[in-house]
């Protein structure tokens, strides 16, 4: 028992803070209790109870501030309940729920194991007692915890043995419990990981759960908190919760059913407990969660609600209506269902408030096809009595694969269909499309089948705006011969010719539909589906997987999921707006801009979510240039776990409109049910729908008073119309006139900015009234004016020459954010005019985009005219851009007019940011001549204690023995910090230090640094190298034995040793990764794969071993697996390139949120990898001058160097030791996985792949 326990607190103080505080454990024999207190206090913060004939608890736990107890013993409403407690309701029989003593307990022993330092822990022992007063069952619970000053950190570990077979039988509460100080009138919320809160708490599975209420002792404002999580390896996980009617609370796995621990085995459950005051915050907490269970939180999210949809039942349309709940005066209604509609994917209206549908019967699994169903549509529906219901339904167009995107306009529909952008006619009015469809745009990829071109949109400006996700990229642009419409059974395309190609990842885009022009809005993002504006034009999208709202700047780079941005300079990408985290899949972006709903609607961020099954609406708040989105309410809550919400419209009657796809399998892995979908309505009761309108029958002066409807949707479609017109001629000036009088005359800007926008899609406002308007005193007026400048590239010299003024002058964030994100649409030389005053507004250095629009703006400039722009670097106010500037030149090979800009200021604080940027571009360089100066200011850097750290790294880049030495004198003294040696080895691994070496072969011997002076040693030829490694292989942990090999597997002369140790058996076949064998057949050659065998295997042999596994692994053959081995196999055999729970490298493709529950996904992606290989997981293998051989893949490139992820670490190399580089078609993971194993190991990898949470 002790080596167990010591054991986990070991663990535990691993994760500790260097900032908690000391405590003690204080026994008192006589009361039976063990209290902690604060080393120099004698106040109990926590107080465990051990009498000998009842139950253990906690109790009172006081708040960490001292105000206040957050547990309560035996209240009136529960006089069973006594705070922090574990208690079973049905063990064989027995309620131990119910019944603290009276026979029912028995104390072993209450014993202190760590009684003093930054984590205490201590254990009781209890015996629970048959009616013969028998003990049926041993029960262990070992406490550990820390005290941060803020908050407590309790952990749990609670082991029961059975004596005698024990069932706990099913019943909704039983096991772990909290009760807090719960009274009538107080306020106090129970919310679980799934934002679930209070009663629809109960009985919910939920990776932990939060207890919040108001504590006497403490401001009604300032809340006590207990949080309480669940952990993966506990049976149940996620486990269900019981929520009691005042706010008590605990996880019981008995919920679920009869469990058994049968005579002489036990069961293991942990939990840790956040004790904290002030205002819950999920996003600490799901950080938190994340590093005590080492899973990822959105992994674990998607994993629950994955299987909660498979295991619902089917509610039709009628049937899920009665199940939701809404906010407060709302109501949802059914507009129309299956079998009027069947697999909708997109949604929109026309001006006549008709509703188009785009049917995706196409959708199906990412690996095959694209157009096997050949029955997609587009459908117009319509109310024809106005009760909100769909009456009669018209085929539009059929036939057209996979439509993922629609907008009506221009007297037709824009449809969004891999690989097409294309506008389908309909002139003669008649609701069918005419013969002559034309492709706008193509090169769109449909790799990854729900991550396709998306949420049409037509923006203020008259574009027409759309959304791409990251996992299918894209090369876009005209068709060279007129473009192909695909039709059922066509393959998709392998390649297409484009004109005037641009690249997409991931981010938002734009069309014009009289220029025919094709921009890129921002780069970035993961799964971007929904894209919306505010009433001052500002663009905002909802996002899966990443958090879920981002403000959308014009030239922006934003936070990826994964992949590299396309420009290599980058640095540092916009992050997103929110200060929260609903459950992950978001889409359908619209913000509230209607007079139907409640005023407080208005401006709100509405959207889809599909693991929440809900409408959630975030609140945006101005912040700097940008937004900060918080939660501000569930407007909807569907309560069906089938409900897959991606789609949002605002209709002519100002309700809120939901596209549900509805199916079993919420993540769009498969398609069970191809004949289902709904839409929803959310109105106030009894709302109307508006039937028999024709906008288009309006005048244009009817449209133009349609600005100023309080409808936004009015306002769209009018301005679309009078686009439309003024595109034919038919806006005369009359019509500008008047929207020049609301220009003028109306006093709210979003109402001037209507006008606006009116003004420019007609064509009703020249540059020089543009130009006018960056005098207006509306901040927006003025932003909206530059971008409208700068639209087609041309803004004009006295446009160019007030934003020179403007930059160093407004007063407006906002203003300055839209004349940095004009830096990269003016010419250079008055991009950097401008830029030069941008830099001087020191109150934009901490701003959320300002700094970093900048960058992207300037970057391209910097090496063209590097004495502008280091200049610049030493004037600026916005330390990010001094930085940026610097590193940049250094990669441009510039360092010679750094050091001399360097050198001509005096500041510390600059210099400093001089030398960060020129470290962070010269890491991984080796051999590089000092630059010219650099000796003369070295030493005025070594004299600065403030410097002199820097100077020394930078030193020794530049091939400085004296830098060297001295860091090779630090690595040598004990003294030294071990963090610092890390660093120091860091840094004579990534350029050979020859005096260095015998330092690095000692460091193996040294446990905290051996991992780092494994992989250091790769840079160095020395015989002894690879002996030494292999004579203590065994003594290594799994990460040191990786690293081992990585290093071995570098160079000729060391993976010939290594493969001799391979056929000698000293180290496992096992051990090697397919990484390092591919890596070891380019170092080694035909020596090293006639010991291996071949790495690829013929079509016919991939079929046959498919069929031999699909025979074997069988259910029944697959409940024999044993997990643990399997998990063991993983770590030797996947885990240098694959994550699974947190546990893993990042070269391949991270597997803990992939389809790993099908076998036959499993079986294909080991036989067969090479079937579909994304570019960012193509095997890379370079070979460089010294000799060493790498194989990876890369993470970073630029036109100095390639950082390439390899085993263990990112790998800087600079391009200029690059002998050779290839890349090849095939899957770093070589095919055959399988082969090197029996059977039972098959069985039990494969196995422990389809777990649903880590195995212990």
């Amino acid at each position: 028992m002790h080596q167990r326990t010591l054991y986990y607190l070991l663990q535990v103080s691993l994760v500790v803070s260097c900032h908690a505080a000391s405590l003690k454990l204080v026994q008192d024999q006589e009361a039976q209790t063990i209290s902690v207190q604060r080393l120099n206090s004698q106040k109990p913060l926590l107080v465990q109870n051990a009498r000998s004939d009842h139950r253990p608890y906690l109790h009172p736990i006081v708040a960490p501030d001292g105000n206040g107890v957050l547990t309560q013993y035996s209240p009136g409403h529960h006089k069973h309940q006594t705070g922090v407690y574990w208690g079973f309701t049905r063990v064989n029989g027995r309620d131990f729920f119910h019944n603290p003593s009276n026979g029912y307990w028995q104390l072993q022993k209450a014993e202190i194991l760590a009684g003093e330092g930054e984590v205490v822990q201590w254990e009781t022992i209890y015996h629970l007692l048959d009616e013969e007063g028998e003990s049926m069952m041993e029960e262990s619970q070992v406490w550990s915890m820390r005290d941060t000053g803020n908050e407590y950190l309790v952990d749990l570990v609670w082991t029961g043995t059975a004596h005698t077979e024990v069932t706990i039988s099913e019943y909704k509460y039983g096991g772990l419990f909290v009760r807090m100080p719960w009274l009538q009138g107080k306020e106090g919320e129970v919310e679980n990981s799934a934002r679930q809160k209070n009663q629809r708490a109960e009985q919910k599975r939920s990776s932990w759960v939060n207890i919040g209420m108001q504590i006497d002792g403490r401001t009604p404002e300032d809340w006590g908190h207990i949080a309480v999580f669940d952990h993966p390896s506990n049976d149940a996980y996620p486990t269900p919760w019981r929520v009691d009617g005042q706010l008590g609370a605990g996880p019981s796995e008995a919920i679920l059913g009869d469990w058994t621990i049968p005579a002489g085995e036990s069961k293991t459950y942990k939990h840790q407990f956040v004790v904290y005051t002030g205002q819950m915050n999920d996003v600490r907490l799901n950080e938190q969660w994340k590093a005590y269970s080492g899973q990822n939180y959105d992994f674990a999210a998607w994993l629950q609600a994955r299987a909660e949809a498979k295991e619902a039942k089917f509610l039709t349309g009628e049937q899920a209506i009665e199940k939701m709940t809404t906010a407060e005066g709302l109501e949802v209604s059914l507009v129309t269902s299956e079998p009027q509609i069947t697999q909708p994917m997109a949604f929109c209206y026309d001006d006549r408030g008709r509703l188009w549908i785009a049917e995706n019967r196409d959708y199906e699994t990412r690996r095959s096809g694209f157009s096997n169903d050949g029955k997609s549509r587009i459908l117009i529906l319509e109310d024809i009595d106005g009760d909100g219901k769909m009456d009669t339904k018209k085929v539009f167009l059929e036939g057209v694969p996979f439509p993922s995107a629609i907008a009506v306009g221009f007297e037709g529909l824009w449809l969004g269909a891999p690989p097409n952008l294309m506008f389908v006619p309909d002139r003669d009015g008649n609701d069918q499309a005419d013969e002559e469809i034309e492709i706008r745009l193509t090169g769109w990829g449909i790799r990854d089948r729900h991550e396709v071109l998306n949420s049409f949109i037509w923006g203020p400006d008259g574009w027409l705006y759309g959304c791409q996700g990251f996992a299918t990229p894209s090369t876009v642009g005209k068709p060279v011969d007129g473009g192909r419409v695909f039709k059922k059974g066509d393959p998709f395309p392998t390649s297409q010719e484009v004109v005037d190609g641009q690249f997409i990842d991931g981010g938002v885009f734009r069309y014009h539909p009289i220029k025919d022009r094709f921009e890129i809005v921002a780069h970035g993002f993961s799964n971007p589906w929904g894209l919306d504006f505010d009433d001052n034009g500002q663009a905002f999208i909802s996002a899966c997987v990443i958090p879920h709202a981002f403000h959308v700047v014009q030239g922006g780079f934003f936070h990826r999921q994964g992949g590299v941005h396309i420009h290599p300079y980058v640095y540092s990408d916009i992050q997103t707006i929110v200060d929260h985290r609903h459950r992950s899949a978001h889409g359908g972006a619209r913000i509230y801009l209607a007079d139907l709903l409640p005023e407080k609607y208005h401006n709100k961020f509405f959207m889809a979510n599909i693991h929440e099954h809900a409408l959630l609406a975030d609140s945006l708040v101005h912040n700097g240039s940008g937004f900060i989105a918080k939660h501000y309410e569930d407007t909807v809550l569907a309560n069906d776990p089938q409900w897959i919400g991606f789609s949002l419209e605002i209709g002519p009657d100002g309700a809120v409109y939901m596209l549900d796809w509805h199916d079993g399998d919420i993540c769009g892995n498969k398609v069970h049910d191809k004949d289902t979908g709904r839409v929803f309505r959310l109105a106030p009761p009894e709302t109307p729908y508006p039937t028999h309108f024709n906008l288009k029958d309006l005048t244009n002066q009817e449209l133009v008073n349609l600005q100023f409807h309080k409808n936004d949707w009015y306002v769209r479609r009018a301005r679309g119309i009078l686009h439309e017109r003024a595109s034919k001629g038919a806006v005369n000036e009359e019509t500008h006139i008047e929207l020049r009088k609301h220009l003028e005359s109306q006093s709210d800007p979003g109402r001037k900015l209507r006008a606006l926008w009116a003004l420019h899609v007609t064509g009703g406002i020249t540059h020089e009234n543009l130009t006018d308007l960056l005098a207006s005193e509306h901040e927006y007026i003025r932003a909206w004016a530059i971008q409208l400048l700068c639209e087609d590239m041309h803004p004009g010299d006295t446009a160019l020459e007030k934003f020179v003024s403007m930059a160093r002058k407004d007063s407006s964030p906002i203003v300055r954010l839209y004349l940095a994100s004009a830096l990269q649409r003016v010419p250079e030389a008055s991009s950097w005019k401008i830029a030069t005053g941008l830099l001087t507004r020191g109150e934009d250095a901490e701003d959320h985009n300002i700094p970093k629009m900048i960058w992207f703006g300037i970057e391209p400039h910097v090496t063209k005219d590097p004495s502008r722009a280091l200049q610049l670097a030493s004037e600026s106010k916005i330390p990010m851009l001094t930085r940026f500037i610097v590193r940049r030149a250094t990669a441009g090979q510039l360092l010679n007019e750094v050091v001399r800009a360097m050198a001509l200021t005096r500041s510390s604080e600059v210099r400093r940011q001089y030398l960060e940027g020129m470290r962070d571009s010269l890491l991984g360089q080796h051999d590089l001549t000092p630059p010219r100066g650099w000796k003369d200011i070295e030493s005025e850097l070594l004299k600065d204690e403030a410097l002199k750290r820097l100077g020394l790294q930078v030193g020794q880049l530049f091939g400085n023995a004296e830098a060297g030495a001295t860091q090779l004198a630090e690595l040598v003294n004990p003294s030294t910090p071990t963090e610092r040696m890390i660093e120091i080895l860091k840094i004579f691994g990534q350029k050979s230090f020859p005096p260095a070496f015998d330092a690095i072969f000692a460091a193996l011997d040294n446990k905290s640094l051996r991992l780092t002076a494994l992989r250091s040693l790769a840079v160095y030829r020395n015989g002894a190298i690879a002996k030494k490694i292999v004579d203590n292989y065994s003594e290594y942990t799994d990460e040191e034995k990786s690293a081992a090999l990585q290093t071995l597997a570098t160079r000729r002369n060391t993976g010939s040793y290594l493969l001799a140790t391979l056929k000698k058996e000293k180290i496992p076949r096992s051990d090697i990764s397919s990484v390092i064998a591919r890596q070891l057949r380019r170092v080694l050659g035909p020596s090293f794969i006639d010991w291996w065998g071949s790495m690829e295997s013929m079509t016919k042999d991939k079929q046959l071993a498919m069929d031999r596994y699909k025979f074997l692994l069988t259910d029944a053959y697959m409940a024999g697996a044993d997990l643990t081995n399997g998990k063991a196999l993983f770590s030797a055999v996947c885990a240098s390139c694959h994550k699974l729970y947190g546990e893993g490298g990042e070269i391949g493709p991270e597997l803990t949120g992939s389809n790993r529950a099908d076998l036959e996904y499993i079986l294909t992606n080991m036989i067969d990898p090479n079937m579909e290989v994304a570019d960012s997981y193509k095997l890379v293998t370079i070979n460089t001058r010294d000799g060493r051989t790498y194989a990876g893949n890369i993470y970073r490139e630029d036109n100095q160097r390639i950082t390439l992820r390899i085993v263990g670490q990112d790998l800087v190399i600079p391009k200029a030791e690059i002998l050779s580089r290839e890349t090849s078609p095939l899957s770093m993971m070589p095919e055959g996985m399988l082969d090197a194993l029996s059977d039972q190991q098959a069985r039990d990898l494969i196995g422990y792949l389809k777990t649903k949470h880590p195995i212990e």
